[in-house]
């Protein structure tokens, strides 16, 4: 039984290169099928926990997302499609007495294809609204010794955003932020100027988010994809 099914394959396959004239010629082409699945929050939790009694970035934008676009040559500006309120929170639950300065700051990376071959010339633009104060709650995970979830950093509902402490001494780096791409030097967001001793949090609005493509010639930027990473470092700045 198995001779025999070995026999009819070999047969099946001897008709079908017979079957195919010596002449005959194959192309084949290519359309690209993408699909890339992103958080639904525009706002996602930082990395640098626990959270209680340390310095953290509790919040950050999810992604910044420009969508598929059409090379035009020249300098071209695309809008953040990303849709509801993106924003950066740093809170201070540190054990000091007096709570000693720091500075959050961000830089950006090159533009590249995935395979790092084609870089495209670009800076990312962004708006910094006021200063508001955060509150991160206070329902701690007994196990972890941590708070279990950070309040979301929203100014709806029951907001966790409030009136920025008068003696925090906390500012920003402006009131708008350009980082070109592939630029090594980060530039501050906010900063606290002085130590203190109050504990809190701290937060902006990330808004009106541009990518300006400064280069995107058709020849250089047709048919390709092109991604890039803010990167957010914050420095404890005690002496």
């Amino acid at each position: 039984m198995k001779k025999t099914i070995m026999i009819s394959l070999l047969s099946a396959a001897a008709m079908m290169m017979f079957a195919t004239s010596a002449d005959a010629k194959s192309f084949d082409d290519n359309s690209d099928v993408g699909v890339s699945f992103k958080s639904d929050d525009p706002t996602t939790p930082g990395d640098n926990k626990p959270y209680k009694d340390n310095l953290s970035l509790v919040w950050k934008p999810s992604s910044f997302e420009f969508g598929q676009q059409k090379a035009v040559g020249g300098v071209a500006t695309f809008n953040n499609t990303v849709e509801g309120k993106q924003y950066l929170v740093v809170n201070d639950d540190r054990g000091d007495e007096t709570l000693s300065t720091w500075e959050l700051k961000a830089k950006f990376s090159e533009m590249t294809t995935a395979d790092g071959k084609t870089k495209l010339t670009s800076k990312l633009v962004y708006g910094l609204g006021d200063l508001q104060g955060y509150d991160i709650g206070t329902t701690i995970d007994p196990e972890t010794n941590d708070f279990i979830a950070p309040n979301p950093a929203t100014d709806e509902g029951a907001s966790s955003l409030g009136t920025l402490a008068p003696d925090s001494k906390v500012v920003l780096g402006g009131n708008t932020l350009t980082l070109e791409a592939g630029n090594t030097t980060a530039k501050t967001v906010m900063n606290k100027t002085e130590a203190t001793k109050t504990k809190g949090g701290y937060a902006t609005l990330i808004k009106d988010v541009k990518l300006v493509a400064t280069d995107a010639k058709k020849d250089l930027a047709s048919g390709k994809s092109f991604t890039g990473q803010v990167t957010w470092t914050l420095d404890d700045l005690q002496p």
